[in-house]
């Protein structure tokens, strides 16, 4: 099985380089996992038909927000430039259903799509403004293959409760919720090798926020209150995330969807 991580997006918003300079250009980071003839995504970033219209698809916040109009960047295209078919991607395990998150599952339509429960019945039905503005009804209107995932396993992934062994998921796959950026947000976990990468999704947005004892960035931290759901519950995600690192850093690697350090450490330059 390989592990890589893939930019499905890059959202360059308005005047963040003078607020939040860390988050001036904020990719979409993805997981791709290869397994024998089969292809599975961590996240899918912005879709084909979200690079055609990214205002008319992505809504009023991508004014601010700033979507970069790069077809090449969506999966579908990475995928295919790797000489992969979109064909074999039988899963699409997505952290939450945002707009930058799941905009490219319309390219993947006989894919299988894993969320919580919470998620797929709030992006589906949003109960409040808020909600109906961040999730997009355009990028479930081909009627997903939804695999809903309730509550956990009862099983423990480093102190983290978790949903181990999913039926046509490799046993090296777990999903573990961490609510609060919104209330079904989950991480991916992918054993591999000797250790594990863990997707935190949208749990922290700069490296910078990983540091113990220290505040985060004033921008990052304004940004928190307008992106999170729960901000409370999303900070004592952030806190237990710090405590795996430091209980158990040489064996659990993290990756968030918009660290601008992450990219320039996968990919050798800025997004």
């Amino acid at each position: 099985m390989e592990v890589s991580v893939l930019n499905c997006g890059t959202m360059r918003p308005r005047g963040a380089r003078f607020l939040v300079p860390r988050m001036s250009a904020s990719p979409c980071l993805c997981l791709l996992i290869e397994e024998a003839d089969r292809l599975i995504l961590v996240d899918s970033g912005l879709g084909t038909m979200d690079m055609e219209d990214p205002t008319g698809r992505l809504g009023f916040s991508n004014v601010l927000l700033n979507a970069e109009r790069d077809p090449g960047l969506t999966a579908l295209r990475q995928l295919r430039g790797r000489g992969l078919h979109p064909e074999q991607v039988t899963d699409i395990i997505c952290t939450h259903l945002d707009r930058d998150h799941a905009g490219g599952l319309p390219d993947f339509p006989d894919a299988r799509v894993h969320v919580l429960r919470p998620e797929h019945d709030h992006a589906l039905d949003p109960p409040s403004r808020r909600e109906r503005e961040r999730y997009r009804r355009c990028h479930f209107a081909h009627g997903p293959r939804w695999e809903v995932h309730e509550g956990t396993s009862g099983e423990d992934w480093f102190g983290f409760n978790c949903i181990r062994n999913i039926e046509g998921l490799p046993s090296e796959v777990v999903l573990v919720p961490l609510p609060g950026h919104t209330l079904g947000h989950c991480g991916v976990a992918v054993r591999y090798g000797q250790g594990w990468l863990f997707h935190c999704g949208d749990s922290y947005y700069a490296r910078a926020e990983l540091a113990v004892g220290q505040k985060a960035p004033a921008g990052v931290r304004a940004f928190r209150s307008v992106a999170h759901l729960d901000r409370s519950c999303a900070l004592r995600q952030l806190e237990r995330i710090k405590g795996l690192l430091a209980a158990h850093g040489s064996e659990v690697a993290t990756i968030a969807s918009h660290d601008q350090a992450e990219y320039v450490k996968r990919f050798g330059r800025a997004p």
